[in-house]
């Protein structure tokens, strides 16, 4: 019976791509926290998702204009129905909001969508004004 003795030594070639890291995603959002308010949605955001008070596990976050997007899963759902949400969180006054999903991909869906339709303030294209 043979008995080979692994290496002690890793080759640069396995330790080159043992600490290689992914290249950075792009930023969801990008708040000015010498803003009262959007400081607060960012202190509200993480205690909401702490573990110590967590009230919602968030699975996307996106910006569109005074209001963050935020498709999350609640931890204590009042029912099965009840369990996936779009909140909304102001970032110019204190205020959230939220409409219920069956599934993280429709809440997703609809943030997209509203991603891709102009705000208030925004000029709409030619083609949807038809």
């Amino acid at each position: 019976m043979v008995c080979h003795a692994r290496s002690a030594n890793v080759s640069a070639r396995r330790r080159r791509m043992r600490y290689r890291r992914p290249p950075p995603l792009p930023l969801p959002a990008v708040l000015d926290l010498s803003k009262p308010f959007e400081r607060q949605a960012h202190e509200f955001l993480c205690r909401a998702t702490s573990k110590r008070d967590l009230m919602w596990t968030l699975y996307s976050l996106r910006r569109q204009g005074d209001v963050l997007l935020c498709v999350v899963r609640w931890a204590h759902p009042e029912s099965a129905a009840h369990r996936f949400s779009l909140a909304q969180v102001s970032l110019i006054q204190s205020a959230v909001s939220w409409r219920y999903f069956a599934s993280t991909e429709a809440a997703r869906a609809e943030m997209e969508r509203r991603c891709a339709s102009p705000t208030i303030g925004e000029e709409a294209p030619l083609t949807m004004l038809r």
